[in-house]
């Protein structure tokens, strides 16, 4: 039987709704891990598990988790705790005991002695720690880095506007990384949408719904707007992006309604391209009542990449994909001019195009 205890770090902090989190922590721990035979036990401000084999690797993907570590589990009492210890303590290296200080000094000496190395509080080659509740202790010499955050399913349901770059994906984990449950909204320049079943698009959300729970791919058709917008005149063409942009978080504001999305997420991080300039945020925000969030805003490109390589996507994200905005208007306007823009979206009958658009959304399963 292998044991793990799992350790959370903000959800301690909760009051007296922490149990809702655990609960959401455990219900995701499940999820991931699978396991039928998988028993389940909430201890004070940490979770036990246990199974005959565990995947740790699961474990990994999970928001909600600090730390997560291989136990011995024995009676609390020194005979006991002191077998376990002396099990995992290596010869011939440093050692410090990790646990509240009478406890500490009994146990160094006896491995002490039996082991025959030294104690080192400072710099030890080797760290064995011991976790106690009243009536059982914990014993461990490793720590597995968990993600932190918050379990996904606590704090409601976000849709993220996925473009299969860098930023959106980052915006989408992070916001998982928060609690939220996040679906994705794509817009694509093909006839035939199962084109993007084939694409990289649906191989990130894929990947991305490992660490979000992610349920749905919304796939909407940029083609009716590119038509309307094919003869555009010189003085509007610089335009075009905004306009573009506007018309999907509107798009997207439509999905949320039918689907009970509490906001919209983007990967706009401020000033990094001519769209993302204040001016153009602002544009954008103007146009629904839906929140929109952008965890990247004051985030450097460099950062979001390795964020992205962390989680193992920067290799698919670099696959080359046709994507909307490179048909779009080369030299974008860097300060919406609200007159132009308006009288764009007027030419063009954009509340006409938003309705098609929305009509014809293809709905993935993911």
């Amino acid at each position: 039987m292998e044991n793990i205890l799992i350790r959370y770090a903000e959800i301690a902090l909760k009051g007296g709704n922490r149990h809702f989190f655990e609960n959401q922590l455990i219900r995701n721990i499940k999820l991931v891990l699978q396991d039928s035979s998988l028993q389940i036990i909430k201890l004070q401000k940490q979770i036990l598990i246990s199974s005959q084999s565990i995947n740790v690797n699961k474990l990994k993907t999970v928001f909600g988790i600090a730390w997560f570590a291989p136990v011995i589990i024995t009676s609390n009492d020194l005979a006991s705790i002191s077998v376990a210890v002396l099990k995992l303590a290596s010869p011939g290296k440093t050692f410090a005991i990790r646990s509240h200080h009478d406890l500490a000094v009994s146990l160094g000496d006896i491995i002490r002695i039996k082991k025959k190395i030294a104690v080192d509080l400072t710099r030890p080659e080797q760290i064995i720690y011991v976790s106690q509740t009243k009536d059982q202790a914990f014993v461990f010499n490793r720590k597995i880095q968990g993600l932190g955050g918050l379990p996904v399913g606590t704090a409601g349901k976000v849709l993220c506007l996925l473009s299969g770059g860098f930023d959106s994906i980052a915006a989408a984990y992070l916001l998982a990384k928060r609690g939220a449950r996040v679906d994705f909204l794509h817009f694509h320049v093909f006839s035939d949408y199962t084109q993007v079943l084939n694409s990289k698009i649906k191989i990130i959300s894929d990947q991305l719904k490992i660490f979000t729970f992610s349920r749905r791919l919304f796939l909407a058709s940029y083609i009716p707007f590119q038509f309307k917008v094919l003869d555009l005149q010189s003085n509007l063409i610089k335009h075009e992006l905004v306009v573009y942009r506007r018309l999907m978080v509107r798009v997207g504001e439509e999905l949320a309604k039918q689907y009970s999305y509490q906001a919209l997420v983007l990967g706009d991080s401020l000033g990094q391209v001519a769209s993302q300039t204040l001016e153009n945020i602002c544009a954008v925000d103007q146009v629904v009542n839906l929140p929109i969030f952008r965890p990247l805003i004051g985030t450097d490109k460099k950062d979001i990449i390795a964020l992205i390589r962390t989680i193992g996507l920067e290799s698919i994200v670099n696959q080359p994909y046709k994507d909307c905005c490179s048909l779009i208007s080369i030299h974008p306007a860097t300060t919406a001019n609200f007159k132009k823009i308006q009288e764009l979206e007027k030419r063009i009958k954009i509340h006409l195009i938003i309705k098609q658009i929305v009509k014809n959304v293809q709905n993935i399963s993911l």
